[in-house]
């Protein structure tokens, strides 16, 4: 064999053909039964058919380690398989794609740009913009390539992200006076409330929620991740620590998570002796399987006493976190809005108490005045359990209060996965039906879900107590949003649910999420990356209006300066404006320090459709900061004026006697 190795390279196919020959005369003369079995096996390797380009794709595809990897080879087998032919034809067989509508959004964008016409920029950004224009939100029509969907649709959302820069261009140096600038930060605002926001959701599913910590570590660094984080039971540790960290610390987070104290089962280093001990003194005294306790600790040592409003304050993010009442089905959406004061890791504690598994918790919050800890909704006397339990995932509650029209989610409750239907995949050929075929074995698992719900609701009709069945309202939720993340998992996984993760698990856990995310990710840049540069554009017609040029220069040199990942800055160019989502180029810097945008030039993928809520009311961006004056970058003579009018009319009242003055 040395001689061998020697004389013929080993990857070539007469190498192989020789090791065969080889492995047939050793199976042939050797006395040992062992040894001919395992000359037999190298024989039968040997002559497999050499591996063809695709195959070789389709391995390092399935075997990539990063998400750059990833995409170079579903790019790759789109040229290799022929699929670009289908991405420059303007028809496809989908039923509800109209590409006219399409086409003639995209003539009159780029004749307004060209023409560097603001008043129809205004208008075309103000009323055209959609997620479905023209039905290109169909599922199917992303099914036909590996990456990407219709060049159309890629040049409708590279011609919206050259629009939304001439507007903001324009508007800054046609050397406007504040009020025009303001009145097209608030065009652009309007905009966005038109076009809706994103929202990612992560489920519950106990030790299987940890998977949730690679879906974020994705989007973050593509720099998709929603400012909105919702998170229910396990969920919800998740968003809390990701919704409370600042961009600056958000790596050294998702670095350090999968190897950080995450004991909220057991205290560390419990034994199979100690834990069963244990078991037995906790169902006995509280009648739940597990202490609160560990899981508090763990959280305060994530988040401290952070509250809802100062991790807002701080991040410029919104955390959500979903409990449920213990003695209703009333289920609770907490947040800036509906809980300033109360501390996250109360709300992560009340979110993660599973009835019969930790038991009912209570809700606390900083006292505005002492700063001291004390019971939230005291005189209401409520205890909170699972979040899970009334809604996994909240679409109806950040509809309405935060406008958000299209949802992300990583699902992983095991119970929710059985009844999931499997979503269409492509595996290299393009499809011949409109529409995929039915599927009698999820027909039948809706039948069974059904026959579940309706049992409940006889059990609530003769009057049985609510404990017997509100389990139902599990399978009466809507758990699937416009793209669903279902990282793999393992049979086993489900045996250890309730035991603390290792270092081990976490790390698995982490890269299951990741790969689960990668396919989806050209879907996910092409649905938000409109309203990213809506909120970059609004970002810096803001700072235009309440900052002069020192205080926008110094501003620029603080983001410089960051200890975090370079371009995280509100007004630096986000990647998702770059060639490549992953692109670590340099920024250009622009006249007044402020950084022109690139178009986006790849072609990128779309979502499922998106769910349809009417929102009650919406509210604008959030900063991380407050402003420092409401007057700051105001011309004097508007401030003046304004002052002016404002003492006229104080002077109206008084004489009128509606207010009374010295």
């Amino acid at each position: 064999m040395a001689i061998l190795l020697s004389v013929v390279p080993a990857h070539s196919p007469i190498f192989w053909s020789c090791v065969g020959l080889y492995a047939d005369v050793v199976k042939l003369l050797s006395p040992s039964k062992r040894l001919q079995r395992l000359a037999g096996e190298i024989a039968r390797y040997s002559r497999r058919p050499p591996e063809t380009p695709e195959q070789a794709l389709l391995r390092r595809m399935n075997e990539a380690q990063t998400l750059a990897e990833y995409e170079s080879c579903t790019v790759a087998l789109d040229h290799l398989q022929g699929h670009e032919a289908w991405k420059k034809e303007k028809d496809s067989i989908e039923p509800g794609y109209n590409p006219d509508v399409i086409e003639n959004q995209v003539i009159r964008l780029k004749s307004a740009v060209i023409e560097r016409d603001t008043a129809a920029l205004h208008h075309l950004l103000r009323t055209g913009l959609s997620r479905d224009l023209g039905g290109m939100n169909s599922l199917r029509l992303y099914k036909h390539s590996w990456f990407g969907t219709k060049k159309l649709i890629d040049d409708y959302i590279n011609t919206v992200l050259e629009a939304i820069d001439a507007f903001s261009e324009a508007s800054i140096r046609n050397d406007l006076s504040t009020v025009e600038v303001r009145r097209s930060q608030q065009s652009l605002e309007d905009a966005l409330k038109f076009f809706g926001r994103s929202a990612l959701t992560l489920s519950g599913g106990a030790l299987l929620g940890m998977k949730h910590i690679g879906v974020v570590k994705t989007l973050w660094e593509a720099e998709l991740l929603p400012e909105i984080i919702s998170g229910a039971s396990a969920g919800s540790i998740v968003a809390g620590i990701v919704g409370s960290s600042t961009d600056e610390r958000m790596a050294e987070v998702l670095d350090r998570f999968p190897f950080s104290d995450l004991a909220v089962f057991d205290p560390p280093g419990t034994g199979r002796v100690g834990w069963l001990t244990q078991r037995l003194s906790t169902v006995l005294r509280t009648g739940a399987f597990f202490e609160m306790e560990n899981l508090r600790r763990v959280m305060r040592d994530w988040l401290g006493d952070i509250t809802f409003r100062e991790a807002h304050y701080k991040t410029g993010r919104i955390v959500n976190i979903c409990v449920s009442s213990a003695g209703s089905a009333e289920p609770r959406l907490l947040n800036f809005v509906t809980a300033p004061d109360v501390f996250i890791w109360s709300a992560v504690c009340a979110s993660c108490a599973v009835p019969s598994v930790f038991s009912p918790a209570n809700i606390y919050e900083k006292d505005p005045i002492t700063k001291e800890e004390k019971l939230w909704m005291q005189n209401a006397k409520q205890t909170f359990v699972d979040g899970s339990l009334d809604h996994d995932i909240p679409m109806r509650k950040l509809s309405e209060m935060f406008n958000v029209n299209f949802f992300i989610v990583s699902q992983v409750n095991p119970h929710v996965r059985v009844f999931l239907d499997r979503e269409e995949s492509f595996r290299g050929e393009q499809p011949g039906t409109p529409s995929p075929g039915p599927n009698p074995f999820q027909a039948a698992k809706e039948v069974l879900r059904e026959e579940i719900i309706h049992r409940a609701q006889q059990l609530a009709d003769i009057g049985f107590p609510q404990g017997f069945y509100r389990w139902a309202s599990l399978f009466n939720q809507q758990y699937t949003g416009d793209i669903n993340i279902l990282p793999d998992i393992h049979p086993s996984e489900y045996l250890n649910m309730m035991m603390n993760p290792t270092s081990e698990f976490m790390l698995k856990a982490t890269v299951a999420g990741e790969r689960a995310t990668w396919p989806r990710m050209c879907r996910i840049k092409n649905c938000v990356a409109i309203e990213l540069a809506l909120i970059q554009a609004i970002h810096t017609l803001r700072d235009r209006v309440n900052f002069g040029p020192e205080a926008r220069a110094a501003r620029e040199r603080k983001r410089s300066n960051s200890r975090g990942r370079p371009g995280r800055g509100r007004s630096a160019r986000p990647s998702f404006l770059r060639r490549r989502s992953l692109s670590v180029e340099s920024p250009v810097g622009g006249e007044n320090g402020l950084t022109p945008p690139v178009p986006l030039k790849v072609r990128r993928n779309v979502s499922l459709g998106n769910i349809s809520m009417r929102p009650a009311f919406s509210i604008t961006t959030p900063r991380p900061t407050p402003y420092l004056s409401p007057q700051v970058g105001i011309e004097q003579d508007i401030l003046a004026d304004a002052l002016a009018m404002t003492s006229r009319r104080g002077e109206t009242i008084t004489g009128l006697g509606i207010v009374g003055g010295p």
